[in-house]
């Protein structure tokens, strides 16, 4: 790309990211393509490699000639805003090619991994024609589990060493990841944190990693007896081997990303899952699930302009001091105040 070009992204990106002059007619534009960027969600505690691995993977599609850009998110001060922004520090191996866009992001404060705004700039790169849109959360362990509402392939990244394999990937990590990756596969115990995270995948399903055509279907074997929200949420996902043709089974890649090895198996598996999910329609299903969620989060950021802060400002719009000066002199309650604001009461 060209330096005219690599500004014109980046400014865009501003422009959509800080809500400036212009923001919504960018959006409206993004908003109509038909088809975006494949989302390549990368997240995993800390010390996982994650930054590495994202230098690899992009280094691998771009030398296959595929336009590729990665949004990579940093935790932010809870009293600037600001962040370190350190993820270009690992960036060696993709440097060099020039169908690539790299741009470190604050969270702003955002819990999940992410930033509020990360959706729309994805929208915003798959504007500028880019085929990969990689996003690395933040980073900050099992909380990062919003990038399951964005990629359309989420990557959980572990390593070997953090104890209790599971505890590297507990809680929302386990149920978020299309395909998990256990990264520094030289060092001791990786064959073990392997089979520690295929153990706890065996729990939900049934049949090989990567796509089965069930023997099964639809109805050699009775219905599993287990069900909960946590497998409910899997099958919908990945699909039920006992009602449906086909489904996914989440692999486990053993990688070093460092040295480039297995990176080219990462990148096949997170294909194959991205091209049985749109067969499937699981992608177009995704797709609209993310559009209620940008209008969830839009209508709640314009229900709450009128009683938020406005930024650097220290002190408490006039519609809600009161009700916190009642709150806190012990007269009111959060309820009783938030009830009256919404009935236009002061």
């Amino acid at each position: 790309m060209e330096p005219a070009e690599l500004r014109g992204i980046a400014r865009t990106i501003s422009t959509v990211e800080n809500q400036a002059e212009g923001y919504e007619g960018i959006l409206a534009q993004a908003y109509r393509l038909t088809r975006w960027a494949d989302v390549i969600g990368i997240t995993g505690p800390p010390g996982a490699g994650k930054s590495t691995l994202v230098d690899a993977l992009t280094a691998h599609w771009a030398a296959a000639g595929e336009r590729v850009a990665v949004l990579a998110f940093d935790p932010s001060s809870p009293y600037s805003g600001g962040a370190v922004l350190g993820d270009r520090i690992r960036r060696t191996r993709s440097v060099g090619y020039p169908n690539t866009y790299f741009r470190s992001l604050s969270s702003r404060g955002h819990v999940g991994g992410l930033s509020e705004t990360a959706t729309d700039l994805v929208a915003v790169l798959s504007l500028f024609h880019f085929r990969r849109v990689i996003v690395e959360t933040v980073g900050a362990g099992q909380s990062d589990i919003e990038i399951h509402d964005t990629a359309d392939c989420t990557v959980v990244v572990t390593v070997p060493g953090l104890g209790d394999g599971v505890q590297a990937s507990k809680a929302g990590l386990m149920e978020i990841g299309d395909v998990f990756a256990v990264n520094k596969a030289d060092m001791p115990g990786a064959e073990s944190a392997a089979r520690t995270v295929e153990n706890a995948l065996a729990a939900a399903y049934r049949g090989k990693p990567g796509i089965n055509t069930s023997d099964l279907h639809p109805a050699a074997v009775s219905r599993s007896p287990i069900t909960s929200p946590g497998l409910a949420a899997l099958r919908r996902r990945h699909g039920d081997i006992f009602v449906e043709a086909s489904v996914w089974v989440p692999p486990v890649i053993q990688l070093v990303a460092t040295e480039n090895q297995g990176v080219a198996d990462l990148a096949a598996a997170i294909d194959l899952f991205v091209g049985w999910s749109e067969r499937t329609g699981r992608r177009a299903e995704r797709g609209r699930e993310r559009a209620y969620a940008q209008i969830m989060r839009e209508l709640t950021a314009r229900l709450l302009a009128p009683y938020s802060r406005a930024p650097g400002d220290e002190q408490w719009p006039a519609t809600v001091r009161a009700w916190v000066d009642k709150i806190a002199d012990g007269q009111a309650s959060p309820v009783e105040a938030a009830q009256a604001l919404l009935n236009g009461e002061q």
